[in-house]
């Protein structure tokens, strides 16, 4: 199998070399200035010829269609490697390409159909723009920054964009998926892009960008990300253009999304005030996290699930004699002790995580932070574990999930530096294989793994001197019900186990509550299930 792989990757290697040079020397003059330019010029105008060529699509202005997307949890599922959790989102698109203008309706997904889930499913497709949270059935209306790579890279400007690439490039020819293919390079702004045409055919296959996603929650940690974009099945429009009937988006190897598209109409009449947001809801517009940089989120930043604005559990503020919480979207707990402060969970960014140190400085003065605690291995639970790194201190996470840790202190920062990027160093990892302490008297902190089916890669926090539990995201009990219930279950199981008394509890989105709150839970599940 191997040396038949080799032989058609070399055949087309071959193919692909030889129709380089012939195209190469069909347009560029020996010893001509613009030579490589001009070589990858038409490369670009070959493939925009194949999709029905540069006067037709300069003529678009709008398209409007039917979108089938799935999108990949790969930052919180159960498995690092995949298969990975999805959602499906059925939507109603209008473009205008001229402004830069987008207006998604969402009409069916398999998750709940509220203002979060609604814009999560839209940004997945359109980092750097300003959503309009919106109710169910109502659209969402999306503008880009012209000078967006959002903009610039989506498949009806992308040619376009490569084009106007002063440094636009011929690159070595290769072989993908055994298709032989043309490679060109340019950059946008400080954004190196390459794009994939079939070599025989001409059509574009693939664009690929290393760049960074400030405003993302799941990778504004990963540093420069390499993103392909796959097209598939293009299909050719009543005014001859083509477009592809499917794109797969990839980051860093790994799937982002996969939309279908169906229903294609280009330069079709949008309806009245598609592109229009009442100004009543700009007054009210917040951007989430889908407009702002995560390293620049103030301390606290964001309201716990089922919260509409911050509750008095927001920032920091203190939940016993030397334990801190620091409540928002995503809790963070400094616990002090004889000799250091230990903080728990270091979400969000290194930027967050520096605000997080300021705090403890403050709060602590003269103390220094001995160690910081991440409880499980979502991606957004540990962002901002690259300036603990930087600093020195000690990480103390579960064994399953130590690679999760380097990986993230391994990720190249080159576009966006950060402190590590500046003077990079090893990370100090404390893997907790079983129970252990970390300190001694009445804030003595002991790690405690979950060990079971749903929560095998989450450990708990327990504090004994104080009774106070952290669960991590074992117990999630809100006004408008529970989080998934077989988390709670796993958690009172492994406290009866382990032996455990707490009084009340804290947790990656809980402020304190009483224990007594999860028994009852746990009484009203059992009792359901008889």
């Amino acid at each position: 199998m191997n040396t038949l792989f080799s032989f058609v990757s070399a055949s087309a290697l071959v193919v692909a070399t030889t129709l380089g040079a012939q195209l190469n020397a069909q347009t560029t003059r020996p010893g001509s200035p613009n030579a490589v330019l001009s070589a990858a010029t038409a490369v670009v105008r070959r493939g925009l010829d194949a999709i029905g060529g540069e006067a037709r699509w300069r003529a678009v202005h709008t398209m409007t269609m039917q979108t089938r997307s799935t999108a990949y949890s790969i930052g919180d599922s159960d498995w690092f490697d995949g298969p990975y959790s999805t959602w499906i989102t059925l939507a109603e698109e209008w473009r205008d390409l001229d402004r830069s203008r987008r207006s998604t309706r969402v009409v069916g997904s398999d998750l709940a159909n509220n203002g979060t889930t609604l814009r999560r499913a839209v940004a997945s497709l359109n980092a750097n723009v300003v959503f309009m949270p919106s109710d169910s059935g109502e659209a969402l209306v999306a503008k880009a920054r012209p000078d967006s790579l959002d903009f610039l890279l989506a498949t009806e400007r992308v040619l376009f964009t490569a084009l106007a690439g002063a440094d636009l490039r011929v690159e070595r020819d290769t072989v993908v998926r055994l298709v032989a293919t043309h490679v060109v390079s340019f950059h946008v702004g400080r954004t190196p892009v390459r794009l994939f045409f079939e070599a025989e055919s001409g059509f574009l296959r693939m664009v690929e960008a290393r760049r960074v996603f400030p405003t993302d929650m799941f990778w504004n940690a990963w540093g420069d990300v390499t993103e392909r974009v796959r097209f598939s099945n293009w299909d050719v429009m009543p005014t001859g253009v083509l477009y592809p009937s499917q794109i797969d988006v990839e980051r860093n190897g790994r799937p982002q999304a996969t939309v279908r598209y169906d229903a294609v109409r280009i330069n079709a009449l949008p309806p009245a005030g598609v592109f229009e947001v009442a100004a009543e809801k700009v007054r009210s517009l917040t951007c989430g996290f889908s407009c702002l940089a995560v390293d620049s989120l103030p301390l606290g930043f964001g309201s716990g699930p089922g919260q509409s604005k911050a509750t008095p559990a927001s920032g920091p503020h203190e939940i016993g004699a030397g334990v801190v919480q620091i409540g928002g979207g995503w809790n963070t707990t400094l616990v002090r002790q004889a000799d250091g402060v230990v903080v728990i969970e270091a979400p969000m960014s290194a930027g967050y995580a520096s605000r997080v140190l300021d705090e403890a400085a403050r709060r602590f003065p003269g103390v220094p932070v001995k160690a910081v605690v991440s409880t499980t291995d979502y991606w957004w639970h540990v962002a901002g574990v690259r300036e603990y790194v930087a600093r020195g201190i000690p990480i103390y996470i579960l064994d399953h999930n130590v690679r999760v840790v380097e990986q993230r202190a391994r990720a190249p920062h080159m576009l966006l530096p950060d402190s590590l990027a500046r003077a990079p160093k090893s990370p100090i990892i404390r893997p907790v294989t079983r129970r252990m302490s970390i300190g001694s008297g009445d804030n003595r902190i002991e790690l405690i793994p979950f060990r079971s089916q749903a929560l095998d890669r989450m450990m708990m926090a327990y504090l004994p001197g104080k009774r106070l539990l952290y669960t991590a995201e074992g117990v999630q009990i809100y006004d408008f019900g529970v989080v998934n219930p077989e988390y709670i279950l796993e958690t009172v199981a492994a406290v009866a186990r382990e032996r455990l008394t707490p009084e009340r509890f804290i947790g990656m989105h809980m402020p304190v509550t009483p224990w007594s709150r999860v028994t009852a839970v746990v009484d009203s599940l059992r009792a359901a299930a008889r």
